[in-house]
């Protein structure tokens, strides 16, 4: 372990318990401005301080003298929110993504997982043009390999392409998704606590920002931008012919709706505002399916879906290896410097193992994680064999 003391340290350390200086300061017998003189590199705690720090901030002390190799572009952080956000939000979100980046950098050490292959834009046309969302979506969608066929598991097919999906569910349910790209690799942070459909159309807006704008994180505030992601969200979700070739005529039903959303597994709103933008249905049949769909509760929810939120294959086969090696959470959260529920919550509602004491057992069954329309996701065992 350095014996030199990380000041970052702190200041992560408290965003993600979300504790103040001043309430750092009193749980720890010193005044807050020692707080800020020691977050600013004015000053150097002592082992004994630093002991506190660690007691009333609940990480080991090794967390404090852990050097920051790498963070997201902090001068360009901006998300989506599901109401406005705090500062102290704000910085939550920055230390998880450090977190984050750190099991990241240990998987990509450690298993050979997919290499990065989520393009940009200017990739996918050779130029610096800009693409319209969904000229974007259909070029993502040809640069796969997909055609317009409707995508099982979209989750999955992201960690196929090399990117990195966490949970912001554990000490942040504030934000609703964001991303950007540490190196090569896309990192996409979801809120889990939603339907299973909502969370398939945000994972696509993040898909959306990472093609178009580099990711959320370098979007500056503002609705065009936002506006830009939902709609290559929608067109990669619900591709266009083969939208028109589902609904046939003008006369969409609520019933129609109802079965159609399960073949692309998006929300009920989502289709009937999808259908109206290329022309599908008329003015007249949107607004009265939205209507009835607003009355029935699906403004808020997908009521009566059986649908089941998606599963990181890449964590959870983390997970199954290090569990077949005796080791779990704890294991990965001495790697890191951080508690066992530092990782968890990471992985919370992604990854299908819960604890149970030492150890982890299967909480819930799931799709196969190794979805024949996918390659594996990782060689666990080739790159820990060679170590």
């Amino acid at each position: 372990m350095s014996t030199t003391f990380i000041p970052e340290r702190l200041e992560m350390a408290r965003a993600i318990r979300q504790m103040t200086g001043v309430e750092l300061a009193a749980a720890t017998g010193i005044t807050a401005p020692w707080i800020s003189q020691i977050e600013n590199v004015k000053k150097t705690p002592g082992s004994e301080l630093v002991r506190e720090f660690a007691r009333a901030l609940n990480f080991p002390i090794e967390f404090f003298y852990r050097p920051v190799k790498s963070q997201p572009p902090l001068d360009a952080f901006h998300f989506r929110a599901t109401s406005k956000l705090a500062k102290k939000d704000e910085a939550t979100a920055r230390s998880l993504s450090t977190l984050a980046i750190e099991l990241s950098d240990w998987i990509e050490a450690t298993y050979h997982s997919p290499p990065p292959n989520v393009p940009e834009q200017q990739d996918l046309i050779g130029s610096d043009d800009e693409l319209a969302p969904e000229q974007a979506a259909e070029a993502v969608r040809g640069a796969w390999g997909l055609g317009v066929a409707p995508i099982k598991n979209l989750l999955q097919l992201l960690e196929s392409k090399g990117a990195m999906v966490y949970s912001a569910g554990g000490p942040l349910q504030a934000i609703d998704a964001f991303s950007f790209r540490h190196g090569a690799t896309p990192v996409i942070f979801l809120n889990v606590h939603k339907s299973a459909e909502r969370l398939r159309f945000d994972l696509a807006h993040e898909l959306g920002h990472l093609v178009m704008h580099g990711g959320s994180l370098n979007v500056e505030p503002g609705k065009e931008k936002e506006q830009a992601a939902n709609d290559f969200a929608s067109s990669f979700l619900m591709p266009r012919s083969d939208v028109i070739g589902a609904i046939r005529g003008n006369n969409l039903m609520l019933e129609d709706v109802l079965m159609l959303k399960r073949r692309w597994r998006v929300s009920a709103m989502a289709l009937n505002l999808r259908a109206h933008r290329i022309g599908v249905i008329s003015d007249w049949t949107y607004s009265t399916l939205a209507k009835q769909l607003s009355m029935a509760g699906f403004r808020r929810g997908e009521p009566g879906s059986d649908l089941r939120a998606e599963s990181s294959s890449l964590l959870t086969q983390v997970m199954s290896d290090m569990r077949s090696r005796g080791q779990g959470f704890s294991e990965l959260a001495r790697l890191l410097d951080v508690r066992a529920q530092d990782v968890q919550d990471l992985m919370l509602g992604i990854v299908t193992f819960a604890i149970q004491g030492e150890g982890m057992v299967r909480s819930r069954s799931a799709a196969d994680l190794r979805d024949a329309s996918l390659t594996p996701v990782a060689d666990l065992n080739a790159r820990r064999g060679a170590r």
